[in-house]
């Protein structure tokens, strides 16, 4: 199964990738076999090319190191083996160049919503005035339909809001790439829905590029062009690429309807049974 897609002009490239979690510094980081000597492996050998403006999914059974990943590529934590490009330039820390939206939000609590996403700014542009870093900050969150609750504290927020928020600090300092990590999923059905769509029509009208960890099937074929499986772990690897139509605007009753997609989600629907009956058997 192909597991490296050379063919497309890079933005982001990840080069034969390993990560070994161990336990004590310096000990041997080997990739060969379920464990390194000391260690966990839980990624081995992943290679991907992520072109410019694209949305690309990545998708699997728990604990098969989707999130690791993407902590890569932001440059919250170094590959034991390998590397990943960023225009050519190897990641070597967290950068502007790249935003990061959690699952949990991680707002500063003692920052209404406006100064949580001004910090955001001055962070990333230290000579900016003052005054226009305000400008910008009201700019992006009324992006996220939140010009009326600039002035809320975290604690004064749903958890759609504070989502809000930090969907809104992140594209604030125009990063390249949007990086988000399972960003819907402490959500309720109607507002995951409601957010998945308002990322969507940001990403039409903005279109910088996107890697998504998620665990949703559906969520991944509303949003993506590309959608990566990865293969359980340990010693997980991308086991898979399917590249979707490339129908946009992309609506959910598509999805549903489509037999395209309806053919991509049977793949993922076995791939995702097949991955998780390996983890059982390992």
């Amino acid at each position: 199964m192909p597991a490296n897609n050379d063919y497309r002009e890079a933005q982001l490239s990840i080069e034969s990738v390993g990560k070994v979690f161990t336990s004590e510094p310096g000990l041997l980081r080997s990739l060969s076999g379920r464990r390194a000597s000391g260690g966990y492996v839980a990624l081995e050998d992943v290679n991907l090319r992520i072109e410019e403006n694209t949305f690309v999914s990545i998708i699997g059974p728990s604990g098969c190191g989707k999130s690791t990943l993407l902590n890569l590529m932001a440059g919250l934590d170094e590959p034991s083996s390998g590397q990943i490009l960023m225009d050519g330039l190897r990641i070597r820390g967290p950068g502007p160049d790249r935003g990061v939206v959690f699952q949990n939000y991680v707002l500063m609590p003692w920052l209404t919503a406006l100064e949580n996403v001004i910090y955001a700014i001055e962070t990333a542009q230290p000579s900016i005035s003052k005054g226009s870093a305000k400008e910008q900050a009201r700019e992006y969150l009324s992006m996220v339909d939140l010009d009326k609750a600039m002035g809320r504290y975290p604690r004064e927020m749903s958890g759609g809001m504070k989502q809000r928020v930090a969907i809104a600090r992140a594209l604030s300092i125009k990063p390249k790439i949007l990086l988000m990590d399972e960003p819907f999923g402490a959500l309720d059905a109607l507002t995951r829905g409601y957010l998945q769509e308002e990322v969507l029509q940001l990403w039409e009208n903005h279109r910088v590029t996107v890697v998504l960890v998620t665990h949703s099937i559906d969520e991944a074929l509303l949003l993506s062009d590309q959608i990566v499986l990865m293969s359980s772990g340990p010693n997980a690897r991308i086991s898979d690429l399917i590249d979707l139509p490339r129908i946009r605007p992309r609506k959910r009753n598509m999805i549903e309807t489509h037999p395209d997609f309806l053919a991509v989600k049977q793949r993922l629907e076995d791939h995702l049974f097949r991955e998780t009956r390996a983890i059982e058997e390992k």
